[in-house]
């Protein structure tokens, strides 16, 4: 693999590493205690993360879209092709969830667009369904990753 071919998949790894490790955060982390957020809290613990994620991903994953095509293109002919198309159809699905279900969400959440607090929860609780697609999705766009660099790296065969 020459080294712009390095640096692209180094890139999609680097998106795909930050995009699951946010998922994870979220899970396992930020769920658990937004279950008790109010109108008067939810612009501190869910607002501002929302927002500086949305920020984050908007600039990293565009460029991902184009580095997965690179991708594709760099393993077809090969097995590792399966691998890349996974990371390929991965941030695409995972971009359709998140612009076109999960922002409008957000959208709402953030400009205080519920009656009482039982609304915002039961929106927080479609949210984080939702967000849970994202969860899976992006463990296994990095996994796929994954096993594209360490298939092409040959890396289980050092540990033989």
């Amino acid at each position: 693999m020459n080294w712009l071919l390095l640096l692209n998949a180094l890139y999609f790894l680097f998106g795909a590493t930050m995009y699951v490790g946010t998922m994870w955060v979220l899970k396992w982390f930020l769920y658990p205690t937004w279950r008790s957020l109010a109108r008067d809290n939810v612009d501190m613990h869910f607002g501002t993360p929302t927002r500086q994620a949305t920020k984050f991903f908007t600039l990293v994953v565009p460029v991902m879209f184009i580095s997965g095509g690179v991708l594709v293109w760099s393993e077809w002919g090969t097995v590792r092709v399966i691998p890349a198309v996974i990371c390929l159809l991965g941030i695409i699905v995972l971009t359709v969830v998140g612009q076109g279900i999960i922002i409008p969400i957000n959208v709402r959440i953030r400009g205080g667009d519920f009656k009482d607090d039982g609304e915002l929860r039961s929106l927080l609780q479609r949210w984080m369904v939702l967000n849970d697609i994202r969860f899976y999705v992006s463990t296994l766009t990095w996994a796929a990753m994954v096993w594209l660099l360490a298939d092409r790296g040959r890396l289980l065969e050092s540990f033989a």
